[in-house]
């Protein structure tokens, strides 16, 4: 999956504290491997969060899926 492909709806997230409050809250610990994340919310919780291994978020540059609501 790259930049391109995620839904409209997905928050671009890169401030370090910002971040850090989003990795915390899903239960991640990735210290600055992802200084870029996308998050989808809904109903007052992170349904999907991605993770981006540069800061500038290109179109084409891939995405990593961290974590699905119900993900095992």
């Amino acid at each position: 999956m790259r930049v391109k492909d995620l839904p409209e709806e997905a928050i671009l997230i890169q401030d370090s504290q910002d971040r850090r409050a989003v990795l915390e809250s899903i239960g991640l610990d990735l210290g600055e491997d992802y200084p870029t994340l996308f998050v989808e919310a809904g109903q007052g919780e992170y349904r999907r969060v991605w993770g981006i291994e540069r800061f500038v978020p290109y179109l084409d540059e891939p995405v990593t899926l961290l974590y699905e609501v119900g993900q095992a």
